[in-house]
């Protein structure tokens, strides 16, 4: 039986027991097997309580000698400290006494150690003497170990011999002795990097770094590898005449990774920062290119219709090399110097720096030509129309492409420029929609005077073709203001895009990264190094922005440009609705009707006759006729979904706007009561023009004045004040005319208006 379980900590009396009860042999009952437990189990407990009891009555017999070793420690321990109290005293005085020889021995060590320098100097001036007196023996037996150990000695001497006076003369004889060591050494160097003899270049490697001449040894290697990417750039570029460049570009590139690859595992067993050396040579390479990049990106885009475009093509290929050189660079973590990685960006990057810095202009000049070959203005009114809506798709697809262009060619750098380019774009073209909205208003003679011409009497024209060109002209502003939303939006994320650049901070923060932790190629901030001033130009729009919040606009001169031009086709659609009843209105105060007496007969008509028995005379027909018809010519263009129109009827204003009620109305209602109430000035004001009005012809006018107000109330408009007050005068006698005048507080201009039309002083 196994009594060591009994003293676990997890120990569980149930598992035991069926633990215990499961082994015991199959002829043996379960009862008998647990009896002889039970037995076993009383004989342990008797032994476990016997141990116990032998183990307390020896505790209890150890007590008085363990107190007697305790009161003896006690003892011995205050005698150690009276000791340690007497030793402490000893030492204080000791260094009372002393301290003067300890300062005079500390003396003798600082004068000794200065002796032992100068004895070194000495031997080292000596060792310098014997070093360079054979040095020519040494070089001319040729062995390089023996030449290496003599220079490296020569060094540490001249370490020593700084402040010798031939100081600069020993140094410079050193340098030369080291270029003699380095001629001698190129050929072979140059072949162990060519044919990658990894175990005389660590050779080489040791020699010039105890010479500390490292950096001319990587520099070879610069140069062999260097000479082969030239060769290959050449190549390359003549190898197939019927190639672009951006296939042969892209193989060059290709190369270079390939190279990369190539050469870090090889250069990590010889440099130390085997990524330092490799962005050092792919640097070196890309800057002393012949014929260089920069020139050949010239010569490619000269030809090109679209510049922009094809120099962003050139860049993807670019960024495409440039990403593979960033996750090939990560993998070296701390093996590459961070001005070796900043050196490399730029060369990368530099020669689409002055085609970044142009890029506002270039965009300008494109958007120009566009804008240019743009027709506007047809050979009618639906034909212009028509080429000025078709228009606005163009233009803010030019828009939103020079956004992609900003952001594909600069990053976003440019966003500024970009503003100003599509500001200066914008009002041209809204100067050249300008120029046709006064085009069309002439082609329609809306701004003629038909007082002096006489209008035909056949009424009003139903051809309803030029309203519904203008109402196409309507809902062409609405794209233009939805269309200027979007684009503010497109613009608004080129600005910020930037806003996790890395190189957007101070160049110490960058330092203070690993390269590691760092995209170096993934955001190329030319404006940092080339035009501080843009960039800061940049960040002041960005916080302007920022501060302004949802209600942010980028181009607010633009967006009051094509609202103003809202406004004008708003004009011109409400004008040319109205041009018709003001050509009405111009002859209605010529009419005969109004000095005659009676159509049939000489004698005056009684000022009694009653209205209802007369007619409304045809001009005001026509024009009531005109004004119920507008409904109809309207209800296609408010009851179907338009949000370019909607977007441009809320935004648009028309004249003689309902003063007392300033709540917005459906654009039915709103456009129905602006040329009613126009109507109604300019009928008010025909009246008045009458000449003379004799009591039949009084009659008239009310007749159709009352025709009017039912038209008006027909399109729930109520009448205005100035048309209720002629009403009233011409309905008064002329004993009661001024005491009605009196009570409706009519303006004198209308009294006296109507008081002279009816010969009443």
């Amino acid at each position: 039986m196994d009594f060591s379980k009994f003293s676990d900590d997890n120990f569980d009396v149930k598992d035991w027991v069926n633990s215990a009860l499961r082994i015991r042999d199959d002829r043996t009952p379960v009862d008998a097997h647990a009896s002889n437990l039970v037995m076993k189990l009383q004989l342990f407990i008797q032994e476990v309580n016997n141990a116990l009891e032998e183990t307390s009555t020896q505790s209890v017999n150890n007590i008085p000698r363990v107190l007697r070793e305790i009161e003896n420690i006690r003892h011995d321990a205050s005698l150690l400290k009276e000791q340690m109290t007497l030793v402490k005293e000893d030492i204080r005085a000791v260094e009372e006494t002393t301290a003067q020889s300890m300062k005079m021995l500390m003396e003798l060590d600082t004068v000794k150690s200065r002796m032992q320098d100068a004895s070194r100097a000495l031997q080292e001036a000596d060792n310098w003497t014997v070093l360079s007196s054979d040095v020519d023996k040494v070089f001319e037996s040729g062995d390089i170990k023996a030449i290496a150990a003599k220079l490296e000695g020569m060094h540490r001497s001249l370490t020593v011999l700084q402040d010798v006076p031939d100081y600069v003369q020993r140094r410079r004889l050193l340098e030369g002795l080291k270029n003699r060591l380095e001629a001698l050494l190129s050929p072979k160097i140059v072949a162990a990097f060519n044919n990658h003899l990894l175990d005389d270049t660590k050779e080489y490697v040791k020699i010039f770094t105890n010479i500390e001449r490292l950096d001319q040894l990587q520099s070879y290697y610069v140069r062999c590898h260097k000479t082969k990417l030239q060769k290959t750039w050449n190549e390359a570029r003549s190898e197939d005449p019927n190639k672009s460049m951006l296939e042969w570009l892209s193989t060059f590139y290709d190369v270079i990774l390939s190279t990369w690859h190539t050469e870090v595992t090889w250069c990590g067993q010889v440099f130390n920062e085997p990524g330092s050396v490799l962005c050092t040579l792919i640097t070196q390479t890309l800057t002393h290119l012949d014929p260089s990049l920069s020139s050949c990106i010239t010569e490619f885009i000269k030809s090109q219709p679209n510049v922009i475009e094809k120099l962003i093509e050139l860049r993807r290929v670019t960024l495409r090399f440039a990403h593979g050189l960033e996750k090939a660079i990560s993998q070296q973590q701390d093996k590459c110097s961070t001005l070796s990685l900043e050196l490399l960006v730029d060369a990368v990057f530099s020669p689409y720096v002055s085609y970044m810095l142009d890029y506002p202009t270039l965009q300008q000049t494109l958007l120009t030509e566009q804008l240019h070959a743009t027709r506007l203005h047809g050979g009618g009114f639906m034909e212009t129309a028509g080429l000025m809506a078709e228009s606005v798709e163009k233009i803010f697809r030019l828009s939103e492409q020079a956004v992609d262009y900003c952001i594909n060619l600069t990053d976003g750098y440019a966003a500024c420029g970009l503003c100003h380019v599509l500001e200066e774009f914008f009002g041209a073209y809204a100067g050249r929609m300008d120029e046709c909205v006064t085009i069309l208003r002439k082609e329609c003679s809306l701004d003629a005077d038909f007082n002096m011409h006489t209008i035909p009497s056949e009424g009003i024209s139903e051809d309803w073709t030029m309203f519904q060109n203008a109402f196409r002209l309507i809902q062409m502003c609405g794209d233009l203001l939805l269309k200027m939303e979007n684009l503010d939006q497109s613009l608004l994320a080129a600005i910020f895009m930037s806003e996790e650049d890395p190189r957007s901070q101070t160049p110490q923060k960058i330092q203070e990264k690993p390269p590691s932790q760092v995209r170096p190629f993934h955001w190329f901030n030319y404006l940092q190094k080339e035009r501080p001033a843009e960039l800061s130009a940049l960040n002041e729009l960005k916080q302007k922005l920022q501060s302004a919040g949802e209600s942010a606009v980028v181009l607010p001169g633009v967006a009051d440009q094509l609202q103003a031009l809202n406004e004008r086709v708003h004009t011109l659609a409400f004008d040319i609705v109205f041009i018709q009843i003001r050509q009405q209105l111009s002859q209605t105060p010529k009419l005969q009707v109004w000095s005659a007496k009676s159509p049939e007969s000489g004698a005056a008509l009684s000022d009694e006759l009653p209205t209802f028995s007369l007619s409304p005379l045809g001009y005001i027909t026509h024009i009531g006729d005109y004004l119920l018809t507008l409904p109809q010519q309207l209800e296609p263009y408010i009851t179907q979904e338009n949000p370019g129109l909607e977007a441009a009827m809320k935004a648009g204003n028309l004249p003689f706007p309902d003063l007392q009620d300033q709540d917005e109305h459906h654009p039915g209602s709103y456009w129905l009561g602006s040329i009613a109430r126009g109507t109604m000035q300019a009928y008010t004001e025909s009246i008045l023009r009458i000449h003379v009005l004799t009591p039949y012809s009084t009659q008239q006018l009310l007749a159709d004045i009352d025709y009017f107000c039912n038209v008006l109330e027909a399109l729930e408009v109520t009448p205005s004040q100035t048309l209720t007050h002629i009403n009233a005068l011409l309905q008064a006698t002329p004993e009661k005319f001024h005491e009605v005048a009196t009570d409706l507080s009519v303006e004198d201009r209308i009294m006296m208006a109507i008081a002279g039309i009816r010969s009443i002083r």
